[in-house]
């Protein structure tokens, strides 16, 4: 090549050189250069250096586009025409808050039917034959449920969505909801009850939830119990009572004009009318009610490690002081560097990590913290957990501690607007928790603008240590004594059998 190195030679010479490994005969014009120490060299940006960051990008969150049927339908339009796919996202504005007292798991088993056979043309298609309709589309029909929601969604290519928003709403207005399917629903979740039931890091999060929330509905848990009770009829009744026009909401994200959302709605589910009966109103704002123990201790003989779960009171959906919340989350529990996981993880390895977030619901919240841990390392990790939720009221953020954690929060918002489907899920959120779609534009500068001051006030208001509540899962014979009844005297001590996670004290009747 004329004595001359070609671009794939040079970046081979400096990998190798980089790495400290000889360089090929044919690269020895190189080697005065590069056979130097790494430390004598300039660093080079991509190979043995990071690449240079880029400059930063503004967030820029796409034009939303609201209308409403005569039905009472909500049609929610983001356009981006980057590229000819669109998600879509048939939206109820109720979930397993609205689940009767005692019959927990109702809507969520509703909302996993609706994918499981439907009526079209007037005709019954099985579960397989709408999965393969789906399939054809390129895509498939994917269903979920949670508070103040259950959907539908797809996201297929444009030429593809008329017939995507067919399938999609004979799925959500002619479901079969057969009993076959509820059985092996049912069998399915049973089996995954069964695995969480013996981990003891999930059943901790189970447990908490029951601690914070009690009696309330946001504390129901579905144990196998309330699924084997579950009735055909209940599901049925579910979806007559609440899968209503007014009750929902068509999210389309991608490339469709306003204008084509609105007509594709129209035609398809613009004839969908409710049954006779008035609306239900919608179920009350509901407080936590946590429980009178501020710990839980539940013995797991045998299991592997212990799981440990700290609650602690968050905020309620549109309060004013939900972004310094969110600041405050992210500084303890938002990623790697956040103060949990510095505590446990880096500083002490009693974990292979520890995170937090943060509940918001129309009565109050809950903030979680939690970390799995051997068992004989659990009173300590616990005591990390509740010390660094208190610390922060005294122990503000550090300004650069404070951006780290508003990069974190900004870049995970920013990268769900980078996708159709996080978008339209986005907006989906936004519209089920009541909240205006215009304050999707202000996130970005809500965030930036929390100061640390902000942050350790809301900290001061809300995580005192008596608003605290624990829970702790393991094997309690291997624990250290710091778990043991002189050390926590006030704490309720379950066994496996004892435990019933249908009663909001968490105690089996006798």
């Amino acid at each position: 090549m004329n004595g001359r190195q070609s671009p794939t030679n040079t970046r081979r010479a400096l990998l190798r050189a980089g790495l400290g490994l000889p360089l090929a005969l044919g690269n020895a014009g190189l080697c005065a250069g590069l056979w130097l120490p790494l430390g004598a060299r300039a660093a080079m940006p991509g190979v043995d250096a990071p690449p240079e960051p880029l400059p930063p990008r503004p967030v820029v969150v796409p034009p939303l586009h609201q209308a409403q049927l005569a039905n009472g339908l909500t049609v929610i339009t983001a356009p981006l025409h980057e590229l000819p796919v669109v998600s879509a996202l048939l939206l109820l504005r109720v979930g397993a808050e609205a689940d009767a007292p005692g019959q927990p798991g109702v809507a969520a088993m509703t909302a996993t039917l609706l994918a499981k056979g439907a009526r079209r043309g007037g005709k019954p298609v099985d579960a397989t034959a709408l999965a393969r309709q789906a399939e054809s589309l390129g895509s498939a029909l994917d269903t979920a449920s949670g508070w103040r929601s259950s959907s539908l969604a797809m996201t297929v290519m444009r030429p593809k969505l008329d017939a995507a928003l067919a399938l999609m709403a004979d799925a959500l207005r002619h479901p079969l909801l057969a009993a076959d399917e509820l059985e092996r629903a049912r069998a399915q979740a049973l089996d995954g009850l069964r695995v969480t039931f013996k981990d003891p890091a999930a059943l901790s999060g189970l447990l908490l939830r029951r601690a914070w929330w009690g009696d309330s509905p946001y504390g129901a848990v579905t144990a196998p119990a309330a699924l084997q009770q579950l009735k055909l009829d209940a599901v049925r009744a579910f979806h007559t009572r609440w899968y209503r026009p007014e009750q929902a909401a068509l999210v389309l994200a991608g490339d469709v004009s306003p204008d084509e959302a609105r007509a594709l709605a129209q035609r398809l589910l613009g004839d969908w009318r409710a049954a006779d009966h008035a609306a239900p109103p919608l179920p009350a704002a509901a407080a936590p009610q946590p429980l009178a123990a501020p710990l839980v201790l539940l013995d797991m003989p045998g299991a592997g490690q212990s799981g440990v779960a700290v609650a602690a009171p968050f905020v309620a959906n549109g309060a004013t002081d939900r972004r310094a919340a969110q600041v405050a989350s992210a500084v303890l529990g938002g990623g790697y560097s956040a103060r949990l996981n510095q505590e446990v993880r880096i500083k002490r390895g009693l974990s292979y990590g520890a995170f937090a977030d943060g509940e918001t619901q129309p009565g109050g919240g809950m903030f979680a913290a939690r970390t799995q841990t051997d068992h004989k390392t659990a009173a300590e990790a616990l005591a990390l957990l509740r010390g660094e939720i208190t610390r922060l009221a005294a122990e503000p953020p550090t300004p650069v501690e404070l951006v780290a954690r508003q990069a974190t929060l900004v870049g995970g918002f920013a990268r769900r607007l980078d996708t159709t489907g996080g978008l339209a899920a986005l907006a989906a959120a936004q519209w089920s928790q009541g909240r205006p779609l215009a304050d999707l534009q202000r996130t970005v500068p809500e965030i930036l603008a929390v100061t640390p001051e902000q942050v350790a006030a809301f900290a001061r208001t809300h995580w005192t240590p008596e608003r605290l509540r624990a829970v702790v899962v393991g094997d309690l014979a291997a624990a250290a004594a710091g778990l043991g009844a002189e050390a926590q005297p006030q704490a309720l001590r379950l066994t496996m059998q004892s435990l019933d996670l249908m009663r909001p004290g968490l105690v089996a009747a006798k």
